[in-house]
Formats: C-alpha cells, structure tokens, sequence
C-alpha cells in the first residue's frame, strides 16, 4: 500500500505541471486573464480525467501485482500446508503401518513362544513312554561320607551321590551329547523323604542327553536326615540307617526303578560307600542300595529306592572313659568294708569320698550319653553303681553303729557277708544291664 500512495502522489505532482505549463502558455500567447481561466478550468478538467485515468490504471496495476503476489503467498501457503498435510498424512500412514507390523509380528512372536512353550510343557510332563507305559529308571548311589550321628536327635549327616539314567525317544539328535536345563526335559524329580532340614544340592540341575536319546541326571546331597533310633541298648548298639529316595507324584506301575552297574565296577550294583568316613565312633558294617518303594499310608505307595548301611557303635570309648571309671568308684567304696568297724571316722571317710566322687563323676556323663526319655543299658548301670555305694554308705553307717554300742562282733560279720554280697550283686547287676 506505501508503494501505490508514492505512484499516485508523484502523478498529481506530474498532473498539476502540466496544467500550470499549459496555463502559462495560454496566457502569455492571448494575454487574456478570462480565457486563462477558462482554459484553466479545461485543463483542470482534463488533468483531473488524466490523473483519474493513470491513478485507474495505478490502481490497477498495482492490484494486479498485489493480488499477483497475494496469489504466489496463498499458493506457497497452501503448498506448504499441502507439503504439511501430506507429511502429516505419511507419518500417520507409517506409524500405523509400522504399528500393524509391529502387531503382527508380536502376535507371531506370541503364537511362536506359546507353541513353543507348550512343546516345552508337554516335553516336562509327559513320560516319554506316554501314559499306558511304565518309564524305567536306573539309579545308583555313591555314599561319600557320615559327616555326623546323633542319636539323640534322631538324625545323621549324609554326603551323597546320585546317577539316575533313563530313555527319551524324543530327545534323540544327531551329535554327541548335549547339555539341557532340568526344567525343560521329563524328570523323576527325585527327592530324599527322611531330610531332616535343608539338603543342599551341589550339582548344575542339568541333564545329559545323548544321541540315542539316553538321558543322564548327576546330583550331589548334602545334609541333615531323619532316622528313628532305638538307643535302648546305648553303648552296645547298632543302627540300619536309610536314605529314602523317591519320585513325588508317580507310581511305581508308572516309574520302575532299577538298580544300575558302577561305571568302573560292574560287580557293584546299586549303590557303594566310601572306605573312609568321618565317623569317629562308629563303624559301618554292611550296605545295600535296593528299589523299596515309599509307602506314607496303607493306601499310598509312591516309587522309590532307598540306600541302606547298618553301623555299629566303637564300644571302646564308653567302656574307658564310662564304665571302668565307675566300676572302680565302686570298688574304691568297697574299702571301708575292709576298715575295723570301731574306726568310724576311716568308715565313713571312704564310704562318703566314694560317693561324692560318684555324684560328680555322673555330672560329668551328662555330656557323655544321650538324654532320652528311656532308660539305656548304661543308664541301668549307672543306676545300679549309684545304688551299690549308697548302699555301702548305709552299710557302714549301721557298722559304726554296732561298733559304738560295743557290738563289734556282730558289726565284723555283717563287713565279712557283704565283702562277698556287694560285688556279687554288681556282678549280676553289671552282666544283666550291659549284656543281657
């Protein structure tokens, strides 16, 4: 608009010229004022219609370049809005076409995994053999140490191997042997029943296949297991202790299990031990590894195999440290017998160290010999040596007092009958607890 008011002024500027040019030229040919003003008026009018018609034509010139340029602004707005639009257009055809991919290959991806996932499934739990068929099992067992017994907790410590072998058709590949998770092959999923508390396993739960589809599993037990002692015959005794393995969930019509050879020893079937164990005082005597399987109820039978060892306990220890020591507190308390009844004072002396030195010494067993409900072999000797000085105790109390009433005679002969009545009766008493 400042470019078409400058065109217009400069044209009235041009037009008013070359009316005073004109009038000028009228007056000074004529030299009459009237017809300059007459002339004037003409020329005024037909400036007017010169200015009017080249302002018209300004006008419209300039419009044209206005809407000219008008027209090239809207046309590069509207491109660039077009331009806008179909991007705009583009990305959203884009996203959702990428969208779509995105979805169908999820859905892919999802329907993939799942098939998968239920091949996997159906692999863990179905028996290779199906349902109508029992699968065969072969397990062998290497006992490799008796960490611990305690007999008065009913338990021991057990370090144990297990090889268990079984045939899957469907596992079978061209190569040699893989290595597979546990969890994504059947199992029997053996377990021991008799743990006694955290049993840790110190193998990889995985499973070596072979080509043919033979299927290996190795594990390593270690822990506490439950055993129900009878200790009646403490120390004398001996124990079969037993490692109960078995397959939750299956029968044994569904899983048999069998004993397989050793690796390096063909001849031993089953199950081996160890040499060497950690067992201070005990001795394993015999060992058997056999399929026996689990029964919880009457009405319940779950398969299984157990490994068995019986242990016999080293007597040894408890005849030289417990029952020596307490045969000579008795035999100690047996001198007074042997002291003249009128020396009161030796009497009594002998008699009442032998049974103090028994009360501290039982003390001391409270460390030695389990605490059980149940009196055991040792407890009964314990009890029958405990009796025998206390009685001894009394015998020379009654003595003394015979001697003081000057029945000295009658307080000797009662010392000479029970010189030979005490230790018969600790013999008997001895033989009866401890070996009968």
């Amino acid at each position: 608009m400042g470019d078409i008011r400058a065109n217009i002024n400069k044209m009235v500027v041009v037009a008013i010229s070359m009316m005073c040019c004109f009038a000028y030229a009228a007056f000074g040919a004529n030299g009459d004022k009237d017809s300059v003003n007459a002339d004037k008026t003409d020329i005024e009018k037909a400036a007017k219609k010169v200015v009017e018609k080249a302002v018209k034509k300004t006008v419209e010139k300039v419009s044209e370049e206005a809407v000219e340029k008008a027209a090239e602004k809207a046309m590069e707005k509207a491109t660039e809005e077009a331009v806008e639009a179909v991007e705009k257009a583009a990305e959203k055809v884009a996203e959702k076409v990428t969208e779509e991919a995105v979805e169908k290959a999820a859905e892919k991806a999802v329907e993939k995994a799942e098939e998968k996932a239920a091949q996997k499934a159906e692999l863990r739990a179905k028996r290779p053999e199906g349902w109508w068929e029992p699968t065969n099992v072969n397990f062998f067992v290497f006992v490799i140490d008796i960490d611990k017994i305690d007999g008065a907790a009913q338990s021991f410590t057990a370090n144990v191997f297990v090889r268990l072998n079984w045939k899957d058709k469907r596992l079978a590949h061209a190569g040699g042997v893989k290595t597979i998770p546990l969890t994504e092959v059947w199992n029997p999923d053996v377990l021991i029943v008799n743990r006694g508390g955290i049993t840790q396993k110190s193998l990889p739960e995985v499973v070596k296949v072979s080509a043919d589809g033979t299927v290996t599993y190795i594990q390593r037990y270690t822990g506490p297991l439950s055993q129900p002692l009878k200790l009646s015959k403490f120390p004398f005794d001996q124990h079969d202790f037993t490692i109960q393995f078995v397959s939750p969930g299956a029968t044994p019509q569904e899983v048999q299990f069998a004993p397989a050879p050793a690796i390096r020893d063909p001849k031993i079937i089953g199950g081996a031990m160890y040499h060497e164990l950690s067992l201070p005082d005990w001795k394993v005597t015999e060992y058997t590894a056999e399929v026996r399987p689990y029964k919880p109820t009457e009405d319940i039978e779950v398969a299984g195999f157990v490994f068995e060892f019986t242990a016999k306990r080293y007597t040894v220890y408890y005849v030289w440290q417990v029952i020596v020591p307490l045969i000579l507190i008795v035999m100690m308390s047996w001198g007074s017998l042997y002291i003249d009844p009128s020396n009161a004072g030796a009497q009594i002396g002998v008699a009442t160290s032998s049974m103090l030195t028994l009360i501290a010494y039982r003390f001391m067993l409270g460390n030695l010999i389990p605490r059980l409900p149940y009196m055991t072999r040792l407890d009964y000797f314990t009890l029958g040596s405990t009796f025998l000085v206390f009685l001894t105790l009394a015998e020379v109390i009654v003595t003394t007092n015979l001697a003081l009433r000057e029945k000295v005679k009658i307080a000797i002969e009662v010392d000479h009958w029970c010189r030979f009545a005490f230790p018969t009766v600790f013999i008997l008493w001895s033989v009866w607890s401890l070996f009968l």
